[in-house]
């Protein structure tokens, strides 16, 4: 009897613990949505969804070891993703999205898509936990329902191209529609701490066609043939001496050329920003090549700066 009894209290127990089991539900869940080593450091964003309170936020820690960190930003949303209406809303956690990310002298340099417009972030750490942040508004770009547009898009890179001048390249939008109309390049100036677009001219524009399409062909990382063919055209257009000096810096590219590149390795398509300076000209002067059409560009060009 007694063996009968402690029985059915152990079926009832399982059947309460298996019950309990089933109505648990996970309030929480975390993905690691970017990550990025920079010299001894790595840079992640986490993005948390909180299920109980209905909100999404993201968090950007900068690592010095798995244990050591510094929260560099966070931001939240009153919204989460669900699984069921993932058709027709899309997923909330790619409304923010970090491009790409540098670290200079004790600045942290971050580009950054954050529902519909990018922004240049900046982190200037005063010791090793404490920092001033500040945030540089780029440009609005295009979005859209999920159902018609997608999720967002978001591509950019950061160069550090001289001692006061940082170059930021980005290609955004949406899934469907990608685009920013014809700014992707942008110069933020260090010393007076301005975020500016570069705008090329149209007017006075020399136009080099290349019969070799020399970019098909030619590796972007050989920066010697790279100077010599810029030189080259150069002097063939008059556009420096042949007895100037001339540095080449380094390239950037848009993201139809970094495309071309990740899955054919050759370069069919897009345009590569040259940096390059000569003694006519102490400032950073930039040509462009236009791979569509096989073409030198070399033309003047402005920095505009952005205001909100």
């Amino acid at each position: 009897m007694i063996q009968k009894l402690l029985f059915s209290i152990l079926i009832i127990s399982i059947s309460f613990s298996g019950c309990k089991a089933q109505t648990t539900h996970k309030t929480n869940t975390t993905m690691e949505t970017f990550s990025k080593k920079i010299n001894n450091l790595e840079l992640k964003m986490l993005v948390n969804t909180d299920i109980k309170e209905r909100k999404t936020s993201w968090d950007i820690y900068i690592y010095n070891s798995k244990r050591d960190s510094v929260l560099l930003d966070h931001f939240e949303h009153p919204k989460i993703y669900e699984k069921a209406h993932e058709n027709i809303s899309g997923d909330i956690r790619k409304h923010i999205i970090i491009g790409d990310v540098i670290l200079d002298n004790e600045t942290i340099y971050l580009t950054l898509y954050k529902h519909g417009k990018t922004y240049l972030n900046t982190y200037e750490f005063k010791d090793y936990k404490k920092f001033i942040k500040n945030e540089y508004f780029g440009g609005q770009l295009a979005t859209g329902s999920y159902l018609n547009f997608g999720h967002p898009f978001y591509d950019t890179e950061i160069k550090i191209l001289s001692d006061n001048k940082i170059y930021i390249n980005f290609h955004g939008g949406t899934e469907v529609f990608s685009g920013n109309g014809s700014v992707t390049l942008l110069m933020f100036d260090k010393y007076k701490k301005k975020l500016a677009k570069v705008i090329f001219k149209k007017t006075g524009t020399k136009v080099i066609k290349d019969n070799e399409k020399l970019f098909e062909t030619l590796d972007l990382n050989n920066k010697e043939k790279i100077h010599l063919e810029i030189r080259k055209v150069l002097i063939e257009s008059n556009s420096m001496n042949k007895n100037d000096n001339f540095n080449y810096i380094d390239c950037m590219y848009d993201h139809n050329v970094k495309t071309d590149l990740e899955q054919f390795n050759k370069i069919t398509g897009g345009t590569i920003y040259f940096f390059y300076q000569t003694n006519k000209y102490n400032s950073i002067q930039i040509i462009r090549y236009d791979n569509y059409e096989n073409e030198w560009l070399i033309g003047d060009f402005k920095e505009e700066l952005i205001n909100l």
